[in-house]
């Protein structure tokens, strides 16, 4: 179809430090081994597990779990403790003047940790080219350099509204707002989904939260022996 982008099939984007995240504290986690080892041995190195265990699934929760995921099918948030698949038919809108932040057609508010919005530094209007870019109307407000594809918040966005629009010119996603102004997408139009409203599912990481309590306990106990 002509003007509408190609559909980004399971793009996935974590923040700009995650790597470096990971490299920095595998390299902690060595020295670390290391000093237990050389101060207390065997003994010395087990007894320092569960701190290292908690460090390193507090480093991944905060600065490696995160990430943003457009497929045909929706937004997928993976955050700290939580995840939220938001389909495009409950997509209301798209904001980025703190962080990438999904409004649904219920109300609801999700923000993704993976994608925060420039600092005050960097804080200006964007230019009609950038405008164009991302594809905002002639007639909207110019906002702010959060939504500039310089910044991590502001790129996201960018590949949220394109993937959002070529659903509803191609598949004809449904768009029903409940309440307010109806909100559409680049080139769509709201239309009522058959069989009621869209679900936003949400869960809890059992995983990190279980690895993080146990460590964390472990830690208190190997403290007080």
């Amino acid at each position: 179809m002509v003007g509408v982008p190609p559909p980004v099939t399971g793009h996935t984007v974590r923040p700009r430090s995650a790597i470096a995240a990971a490299v920095g504290w595998g390299l902690v986690t060595l020295g670390w081994s290391w000093f237990a080892v050389h101060d207390g041995g065997p003994v010395g190195l087990v007894r320092q597990v569960p701190g290292l265990v908690l460090a390193a699934t507090l480093v991944y929760a905060v600065l490696v779990r995160p990430s943003v995921e457009v497929s045909p099918t929706g937004v997928a948030l993976r955050n700290v403790v939580r995840d939220v698949m938001v389909p495009w038919a409950a997509l209301a809108e798209v904001r980025t003047r703190y962080a990438l932040t999904l409004v649904t057609t219920d109300g609801r508010r999700f923000t993704a940790w993976a994608a925060p919005a420039s600092g005050r530094h960097t804080d200006a209007r964007l230019t009609l080219r950038e405008v164009q870019t991302l594809g905002l109307g002639p007639d909207e407000v110019l906002p702010t350099a959060s939504a500039s594809s310089a910044s991590q918040s502001g790129a996201v966005a960018a590949w949220v509204r394109r993937e959002w629009g070529r659903s509803v010119e191609t598949d004809g996603a449904p768009l029903c707002p409940t309440g307010g102004a109806p909100q559409c997408p680049p080139g769509g139009a709201p239309l009522c989904p058959p069989g009621g409203a869209p679900v936003v599912r949400t869960r809890l990481a059992r995983g990190v939260l279980v690895v993080a309590g146990v460590s964390a306990a472990l830690v208190v106990m190997t403290a007080l022996v």
